[in-house]
């Protein structure tokens, strides 16, 4: 069992340590935010890695289309802006359309590829 240490009354810790500095706490904070930022991008790329092998296995899976989209839309918005993936996004989009013309993500693609080729066209 941890036992938490106590402060004195002038503000330091018991133990003798010295609470962290301002600048010293954002640090490690702006730290903690790189590493999760970075492990969206690993994520988003496992996720497009899977999503291309759903596809591959079954050409007609309208959902891993969409998903796949998203994750390109994603991983471009994120990134660098990166028109290529926009691309890729776009052809996905329109996989799920036609094989989901009528599928409850339809309008939201739809509404993506608007966005998506105005962009393109910038």
């Amino acid at each position: 069992m941890a036992v938490a240490a106590t402060k004195a009354p002038d503000g330091e810790r018991q133990d003798g340590a010295k609470p962290p500095d301002g600048r010293m706490q954002a640090e490690a904070f702006y730290e903690l935010g790189v590493m999760y930022h970075e492990r969206v991008f690993e994520s988003l790329d496992l996720a497009i890695a899977e999503y291309e092998k759903a596809v591959k296995a079954k050409a007609d899976y309208a959902e891993a289309h969409y998903n796949l989209a998203l994750s390109y839309h994603t991983k471009a918005k994120l990134g660098t802006d990166d028109k290529a993936l926009y691309r890729k996004a776009v052809a996905e989009y329109k996989l799920y359309l036609k094989y989901s013309p009528q599928g409850e993500l339809a309008e939201k693609a739809k509404q993506n590829i608007r966005a998506l080729e105005a962009r393109l066209r910038q």
